[in-house]
This record gives C-alpha cells, structure tokens and sequence, in this order.
C-alpha cells in the first residue's frame, strides 16, 4: 500500500505527535508498504528522501513550536507518488491539503486528532468561549469529510461526537518504542550523573503555557516543604524562560534543573534517574511523555483531564487528580516519593501495561484502518 502522510508537526519539532509519526511511518516501512510525509520545514530539518518539505512561517506567539506551512508544489508530487491512502495528523493548512488531495485524486482520507485545537487558540489571541466552540465544531465537520477517524483517547472521541462526527471512529494510540524507553538497572549511578541525588520529580517535553506548568511549579514549591525533593525539567518551548525567571522569583533555583532537549539515551538515562513523572496539563489527549516514563518504571500523579485518565491507571500505574485541586496533587505526590514501595509498584505495573502499545502491534490496527477505508471510500 502506498500512504501519504500529512502533517504541521513533525521533526525536528519537539512534539510527541512528531516522534509519533515517524514511528508508525518507520514501522509500515518495515512491513513493505510506501510512506511518503508531507511536512513544514522548519529550523535544521533534514533533508529525507520519503519527506516533502514545504515553506513553513511560525505562528506568532509560539516561537519554534506552532506554524503554517505553504502546500506549494506538494499536491503535484502527490500525484506521482500516487498513494492508495493519505492520512491527516494534523487539519491545519496540510490538513487542507490532505483533505484537497484526497478529491482531486479520488483517495480515501483517514484522519487521527491528536489534540484538542481549541487549547492551541491563545497563541492567535482567540482564546473565547465562541472560538472555543468554533473550534471544536469545526474539527467535527472537518473529520466528517474523512473515510475514518482515530484518537489516541476515547476522551477526544466522545467530543467529537458531541459535536456530532458521524465518521467511523477508534481509539489507536500513539506506539512507544520499548527498545529506547526501558528501565535501566543504575539508577544510583545515573542520579550522581545528572546529580539528582534527592528524590526527583520529572517533567518533560514541550515548555508551553497550555501545559499549565506555573501549576506544577506551585506544586513542587509545597512538596519541598514535606520532602526534600529535586525537580528535573527536560525539554524546550516557548515558556521556558517564563519557567526559569518564575523558578527564581520563587526562590527554587536551587531545586529546579532545566536539562533543556535531550533525546535518545540521553533522555531514557533522566528518566530512570527520576522517582515520579508528574503531569498537570489539561490539554494533552494522551501524552507521549507520559508513556515514555511509564516504559521506564516511572509512577505517575497526573490531572484528572483530557486523555491522561485512560492512561495512568487509578491506583494502578499512578493517582489521578481533579485539575486544579492543588492540596490533592502534593498529598500524592510526597506520598509516592516517601512510600518506595507503592511507587515501586506502580512502576512494575506502568511497564506491564505499556507492552500493549509497542509499535508492531500499533501498526497492525492502522493497517486494518486503512483496508477499512478503502472500502468504505469504493461504496460512497
């Protein structure tokens, strides 16, 4: 089978969405199909041969993170890769283009929402209740123009059909690849590495404001007068320095480590340097870096919002906590990092459940997906 990818994320941007891609793009390869991937070029992208990069302007407000992409020239080498499928990630301006290409070239369109856009409109300065609603009314009539829907949450599934999708639709999530994100056996060793010899608290990813970290600083300000405790934050955004200048109003410099991006081994070694992932946006559908720590043995206390409820299992792999409810969220929290038992626990289980989303058998569903919407595309 031969796909086209369409996606406004993709690497080198820092987005579980990206990393995402390129796994399930990676393993569909492995399995004989053709993908080829629509994507902005943006800073040191590399130049791929399955990749068609396209003319990208930063969205204002967002700095290296959101952006528009021009379709230029990319509806014509559609048309010589010939896919048997196109699939949407996103339904920004390469959304259009999949939804375009899909009409002009008479090809089923599969769709996977990743993410809520109407969390995303404060960087437009439409951050209302009648663009919020907008929004979502308009990601509904946009799906409903596909041949099939997925999400990685039944969250997100149920929103939209509150905004009546009509369109097939199931909850995939986004793979993991075991292989990378593992449990290391030196923890002691890696703590004196990064020097985090304190019990640490992990955050990491992209450094935005709809991930509501200034919540997750007021937090870690309270646990640090019940435990002596290290917060270990890795990745970039366009809050972080807004992060880092707030971090030293409050006096915790000494307390808050910014690693900035690491990737690859670099990354798996914080992790498991770490005793809990913590999590307090409300934005996230699923959360990538939240699997990812899992994978590692990581316990999670996370908000009560958006995906993260499927995913950190109550009492299970983690506790899960009403969004704003910030007493709650320091009770879990010091309870885990003085309880080394119970988070031990948790992590044993947070592996166990994360077998389920290895990218072999995640790619198995799309390609039933796909064989679904070639035939629903041939009856309409």
């Amino acid at each position: 089978m031969r796909i086209a990818f369409c996606t406004d994320i993709y690497l080198p941007q820092l987005s579980g969405v990206a990393d995402s891609i390129q796994l399930l793009s990676n393993q569909l390869k492995k399995r004989g199909h053709a993908v080829r991937i629509y994507a902005p070029r943006v800073g040191n992208s590399s130049n791929e041969a399955d990749v068609f990069r396209l003319p990208s302007y930063s969205i204002p407000g967002s700095k290296d993170g959101l952006v528009l992409a021009l379709p230029t020239g990319a509806l014509k080498d559609m048309k010589r890769f010939r896919p048997d499928i196109i699939h949407t990630h996103t339904f920004s301006t390469l959304g259009f283009l999949a939804l375009y290409a899909s009409w002009r070239l008479g090809t089923p369109l599969v769709s996977t929402d990743h993410t809520f856009p109407a969390d995303y409109l404060h960087y437009l300065k439409l951050d209302f209740t009648f663009f919020r609603f907008v929004a979502r009314k308009f990601a509904a009539w946009y799906y409903n123009r596909c041949s099939y829907v997925t999400a990685p949450s039944r969250n997100m599934i149920d929103e939209l059909k509150a905004y009546v999708l009509r369109t097939p639709a199931e909850v995939i999530s986004n793979p993991i690849p075991l292989d990378i994100f593992r449990q290391l056996d030196n923890r002691a060793e890696l703590k004196n590495k990064y020097h985090l010899n304190k019990k640490t608290i992990l955050i990491f990813g992209r450094i935005a404001v709809e991930k509501n970290l200034d919540f997750a600083l007021d937090i870690f300000a309270e646990v640090l007068k019940k435990i002596d405790a290290e917060l270990a934050i890795v990745g970039d955004g366009p809050y972080r320095s807004a992060m880092e200048e707030k971090a030293r109003k409050m006096g915790l410099e000494q307390s808050v480590h910014f690693f900035g991006i690491l990737r690859g081994e670099g990354l798996v070694e914080v992790i498991n340097a770490s005793d809990l992932y913590l999590i307090t946006s409300t934005s996230d559908t699923q959360s990538m870096t939240l699997l990812q720590a899992m994978a590692c043995g990581l316990p999670a206390v996370g908000a009560r919002a958006g995906g993260l409820p499927e995913y950190i299992l109550e009492n299970i792999t983690g506790f899960t906590v009403p969004p704003t409810d910030k007493r709650v969220f320091i009770e879990k929290v010091v309870e885990l990092l003085k309880n080394g038992a119970l988070a031990e626990k948790f992590g044993d289980a947070a592996k166990r459940n994360i077998l389920s989303f290895l990218p072999e058998n995640i790619v198995k569903k799309f390609e039933r997906v796909y064989n679904e919407a070639v035939k629903r595309y041939a009856k309409s």
